[in-house]
């Protein structure tokens, strides 16, 4: 209790310097959760492209009490990870506990990630229970703890559909001592409580939405996102799939606007790749290849060009990795608008074809795309552009825009209930200033190492585990995405715990001794 409270101050203390601010993808978790409820549904993309746990904390956070449970809620799921990740030392000593305890509370990295509303804080809290639980089934291996650690898994799951990737803990039972025909029902019992809950999603996305899937698109992300977006090794000549896309893309994407007017060209939208342009990839592939589809072709089109151009890949994969455990993090309150002298307040435009457009912003070839979050299976709803870069949206009948008229008021009412405060700066520097010495990532494992080589610590083959199933989160958002603080914050605890533990955990012929006596 007193560490809990402890985790309460800390983050009161936080929220003077960051005040809790809408995260990544906040929009369409609100709109997930706004339709959450309904009986029939008319933008089923953000549901079926989300777990629903997010979405539920994120929206009811919003929603209950009109917002001012938000900042208490994250302030609990922060100190309960501290208190759970602190819990989960102690099965290496009471000096790991303690040290783990301090480390997190200090951690400013880990503790901004609590200041924004966004599928992070809730899969940190996730992963600190599910590390929490699996200690404990190490420690008293059973049916029921190992049930509930596949719950765990399933929970995190939900949470964030690419952590399915930890469905690998039902091999860890095997490496337990005990009876061959104990350690397999540890196992029958993870994968029973951990497939069932995900296998319950998966048949209601089907009978609900004609899809069965745990989350519609995850196979478009890895690799095609990464390939197209950030290593821009996706091209016709790669393959069937690669000119398939590309013919479609000549055919029914340059030739209507924003692109027709911008003078885009395949080789540019190839060779360049762009973020605005894979989303409106979504889009377009529901219309043109079919929703049933679920962005088949962009997928193959991904694993060619890493077929084609593997170096490439890999070593940015590797590239990615390696960023994103030896950087620091930080969340500035803002910058100012970057004035000079005789610089002119009209918008910057270019010229195409004798005709001044306003310029795209952050290099894009676009200045906006489709908005994927209106794709539905029977077109229900459609972007229409009417110049370069004015558009509206067309609905089937006056109900669906009805519907979406609501939907927008929900989710802007939502949005408009997180604290609207400052931050304060300097607590914002300092805490900042901090992190930028803050041991990172990279040196917890090097220390972890070093010390289960040398020292012998008990438990090292759950540090191990705990740092792989981190580490396995970091390598499948290297696989489809760039390098952002988002994917690794929530999983640094088990690289911390794997220093820790090897540096100061209790030594196995230590724990023998002192049984002995």
């Amino acid at each position: 209790m007193i560490l809990f409270g402890l985790g309460l101050l800390d983050y009161a203390l936080q929220a003077i310097a960051w005040p809790l601010a809408g995260g990544r993808d906040l929009d369409e978790y609100l709109l997930a959760y706004t339709q959450l409820f309904d009986r029939h549904v008319l933008l089923p993309w953000s549901l079926l492209f989300r777990g629903p746990l997010t979405p539920l904390v994120n929206g009811a956070s919003l929603d209950v009490a009109g917002g001012h449970l938000a900042e208490p809620l994250l302030a609990v799921l922060f100190a309960g990870s501290v208190v759970a990740w602190s819990v989960a030392g102690r099965a290496f000593g009471p000096r790991v506990a303690l040290a783990v305890a301090l480390v997190l509370l200090l951690y400013p990295g880990y503790a901004l990630m609590f200041h924004e509303l966004a599928s992070e804080p809730v899969f940190a809290a996730g992963f600190a229970l599910l590390a929490l639980l699996l200690t404990r089934a190490t420690r008293g291996p059973s049916v029921t703890r190992f049930a509930l650690v596949g719950l765990g898994v399933a929970l995190v799951v939900l949470i964030r559909p690419g952590n399915a990737v930890l469905l690998a803990f039902v091999l860890f039972p095997l490496a337990l001592g005990g009876r061959w025909r104990e350690r397999l029902s540890w196992v029958a019992a993870f994968t029973v409580a951990a497939v069932l809950p995900l296998a319950a999603w998966s048949v209601h996305n089907g009978l609900r939405f004609g899809d069965y899937t745990l989350a519609r698109g995850g196979n478009a992300v890895i690799p095609f996102y990464r390939a197209f977006v950030v290593d821009h090794i996706v091209a016709p000549e790669n393959g069937p799939a690669s000119r398939r896309l590309a013919d479609a893309m000549r055919q029914h994407l340059l030739t209507r606007d924003p692109y027709r007017s911008y003078g885009v060209t395949l080789d540019e939208l190839f060779g360049n790749g762009s973020f605005r342009v894979h989303e409106d990839l979504y889009v377009f592939s529901d219309q043109v290849f079919g929703w049933n589809n679920a962005y088949a072709v962009l997928r193959d089109a991904g694993i060619e060009g890493v077929r084609a151009h593997p170096g490439t890949y890999f070593s940015n994969v590797a590239g990615t990795i390696w960023h994103q455990l030896s950087r620091s993090y930080f969340r500035n309150l803002g910058s100012a608008s970057p004035a000079s002298s005789g610089s002119s307040s009209e918008p910057s435009t270019i010229v195409v074809k004798g005709r001044r457009l306003p310029q795209p912003s952050e290099g894009q070839p676009i200045p906006s795309g489709q908005k994927a979050w209106i794709s539905t299976p029977d077109q229900a709803v459609r972007q229409v552009w009417t110049s370069p870069t004015t558009w509206h949206f067309e609905f089937r009948n006056s109900r669906d825009r009805a519907r979406f008229d609501a939907i927008e008021r929900n989710v802007d009412s939502l949005f408009a209930r997180l604290p609207h405060r400052d931050g304060n700066a300097q607590l914002s520097l300092r805490l900042n200033q901090l992190s930028r010495w803050f041991p990172r990532p990279d040196l917890w494992i090097a220390v972890g190492l070093l010390g289960i080589a040398l020292r012998r610590p008990r438990g090292s083959s759950l540090l191990v585990a705990l740092a792989l199933a981190a580490f396995l989160v970091v390598v499948l958002n290297a696989l489809g995405q760039y390098a952002d603080r988002h994917f690794i914050l929530p999983v640094a605890p088990a690289f911390v715990l794997f220093g820790l533990g090897g540096l100061l955990g209790a030594r196995a012929s230590e724990t023998a001794t002192g049984a002995s006596r």
